[in-house]
């Protein structure tokens, strides 16, 4: 076996033998999930903790390849690292459940002040999210929902102080109707008011992220038509709960549902748009601390207004890692930038790995770090192929530079192309990574999502910098301004819209395909091997990728029969 790896990896020049070039931070972040797993399937489905005595093999091999005393020395490093991350996840995991678990009990006719921090739509109903609760006299942790007649949600205000009375019910189970109730355990949402009995607006406690969050949708919902409005609100806020069921559902069946989960497509748009402004404008004269810290600052902000949720502040830790590599002209890794991303993530809040929406950003952004390069690679070969079918006719001046040995600039269409290729391939990747997470957890795929997302991701990326700089110059004038600073804007959502309105984009989804975690395991294995990221021969690679693919077909039949 030694051989082989050493035949094999002289092709990619690589020394010392190394089957793939060794990411610390992102291993630490693998094995930190892998520690929050374990003792996610001990709570919830009894896991005995002799499984724990597989790691042994691997340990042993580990150990037995490191032929020379320093790779000995890096190598029990390493498995250090890697068992304090496993420890540290489980631990971390277990003791926010159990702090969830451990909440005190409530039931019954009480009184309950708090302050509201979130309202949605519920079909004939408002609910109310609270916090700073105030139970009976007795101060409580934790979070109530609760559900008030429909016209609360135009009454209510984020960051008003309410007094409640009703019945209330207390609910610290980890799982529910939906599965893990990751979120509700993030937030110790346990507490419950369905039949509220009365409700009382005492006063307000100010918050300068819900206050911003506030004017923002009311210059929005004052300036824009409803389906717009709502549209925008969700672009910008995440906020879904406004939009018709019905167009929300056609849309998550379209595959660019994703638009509307505050993520890298945002902060990214946002991140860029500062960069221009840091590049192009006087700021670039200021010294460098300063720039990262305005751009820092920018990006904490908007987290913020999004309520720093996790997929706003993996993204935000991504853009600002390599910014700071980039004023201190160092290399950074994409994977290791994830890797400190998870771990900043995870180290917090533990149990935000089992939520979908965290899953589905970080597989994206994996996706894009293990298969973008090979697609890109793969759809360069075949554009190649084509564009030596029809080859270009080459001007006088042409013809001589390339005789004198010099290189010809890209033309348009070849930038063009380039682009595109690049696009294609980075959506692509997130498509086949976030595939398996969407049939197991919505139970559909959509065969549109590619298409789609080539029109609506670059869309939303151009117009999202100036839609926010729209709406932020409307929260500081008078409201009767919005509708002239949010025109362009409305237009073009209603238009786009139409789109939406007009087909049913449920027909061209992928039903019915159950993917086990075993079918999952070995899907992503498969892809693992399709990367560029080992250093093996071709023969090799595709070996191991068609046994993991022959593994993955026998777990779909299987979950047929």
């Amino acid at each position: 076996m030694q051989k082989t790896i050493q035949t094999v990896t002289k092709d990619y020049g690589e020394a010392e033998n190394k089957l793939f070039n060794f990411r610390p931070v992102f291993f630490v972040a693998v094995f930190l999930c892998l520690g929050i797993v374990f003792m996610y399937g001990a709570r919830c489905y009894g896991l005995s903790s002799w499984w724990l005595l597989l790691w042994l093999p691997f340990i042993g091999v580990a150990v037995c390849f490191s032929r020379t005393k320093k790779r000995l020395i890096g190598t029990c490093a390493a498995l250090v690292a890697f068992a304090s991350a496993f420890a540290s996840g489980a631990f971390l995991f277990e003791r926010q459940v159990a702090d969830f678990a451990e909440m005190r009990a409530y039931y019954g006719e009480t009184v309950v002040a708090g302050r509201v921090i979130g309202k949605e739509r519920a079909n004939a109903a408002t609910r109310v999210y609270l916090t700073d609760l105030n139970v009976d006299g007795n101060r409580a942790e934790g979070q109530l929902v609760a559900y008030l007649p429909r016209r609360y949600y135009t009454e209510l205000a984020l960051s008003d102080t309410l007094l409640l009375t009703g019945e209330i019910d207390t609910d610290v189970a980890l799982c529910g109707e939906y599965g893990f109730r990751a979120g509700e355990i993030r937030e110790k949402a346990a507490y419950r008011m369905t039949e509220v009995e009365s409700c009382e607006i005492t006063g307000e406690k100010f918050d300068l992220f819900l206050r911003m969050r506030q004017r923002a949708e009311r210059v929005i919902v004052a300036g824009m038509d409803e389906t717009p409005a709502a549209v925008t609100l969700a672009v910008l806020f995440g906020q879904t709960s406004g939009i018709d069921r019905n167009l929300l559902t056609n849309i998550r069946y379209g595959g660019i549902a994703h638009i509307f989960a505050v993520s890298g497509l945002h902060v990214g748009a946002l991140f860029g748009f500062c960069l221009l402004l840091m590049h192009k404008t006087r700021l670039r004269k200021t010294p460098k601390p300063v720039r990262f810290l305005l751009v820092c600052g920018l990006l904490l902000f908007y987290a913020g207004i999004c309520g720093f949720s996790a997929s706003v502040l993996r993204a935000t830790v991504i853009c600002l890692t390599g910014y700071f590599a980039a004023l201190l002209r160092t290399k950074t890794d994409f994977l290791q930038a994830l890797g400190a991303a998870a771990i900043f993530i995870l180290l917090i809040d533990p149990v935000a790995l089992l939520e979908v929406g965290f899953q589905l950003s970080f597989l994206s952004c994996l996706g894009i770090a293990l298969l973008s390069r090979p697609l890109r690679l793969g759809m360069d070969a075949v554009c190649a192929k084509i564009v030596a079918r029809f080859p270009k006719r080459l001007s006088e001046e042409e013809r001589e530079a390339l005789e004198n040995g010099d290189t010809l600039p890209p033309s348009i269409p070849e930038r063009i192309r380039k682009i595109a290729v690049n696009f294609l391939a980075v959506s692509l990747a997130t498509q086949i990574f976030t595939a398996p997470v969407c049939l197991r957890t919505f139970g559909y795929f959509s065969a549109m999502a590619l298409l789609l997302n080539v029109i609506f991701v670059p869309l939303i990326s151009g117009i999202f910098a100036v839609l926010l700089s729209a709406v932020t110059v409307a929260c500081a004038l008078p409201v009767a301004f919005s509708g002239v600073l949010l025109y362009v804007f409305n237009t073009l959502l209603s238009f786009v819209l139409l789109l939406f309105e007009a087909m049913d984009f449920s027909k061209f989804a992928l039903t019915g395909l159950k993917i086990s975690v075993g079918g999952c395991i070995t899907y992503y294995g498969c892809c693992v091997f399709c990367t560029d990221k080992w250093n093996l021969s071709k023969r090799w690679k595709f070996a191991f990728a068609t046994l993991f693919a022959v593994a993955f077909a026998l777990t779909v039949i299987a979950g047929k029969m």
